[in-house]
């Protein structure tokens, strides 16, 4: 049994520690930033499609009343 113990420490990964809390928090940060940008892009992008989607029906509705 006491094999097991030393065999435990020895595989132990203490650069990668599971239990490092400063290191989850960075990790949590850096994951809800790239949700966020992910969220502002995911806007940006409806907000493109409709701009170009008024601007089509003006260009249109120009050209009704042109001819």
């Amino acid at each position: 049994m006491a094999s097991n113990g030393k065999h435990n420490k020895e595989s132990y990964d203490w650069l990668n520690d599971p239990f490092d809390e400063k290191k989850a928090a960075k990790e949590r940060e850096q994951a809800g930033m790239s949700t966020s940008a992910k969220l502002l892009m995911g806007i940006g992008c409806v907000v493109v499609v409709v701009v170009l989607i008024v601007l089509a029906f003006l260009i249109v509705g120009s050209m009704a009343f042109a001819g």
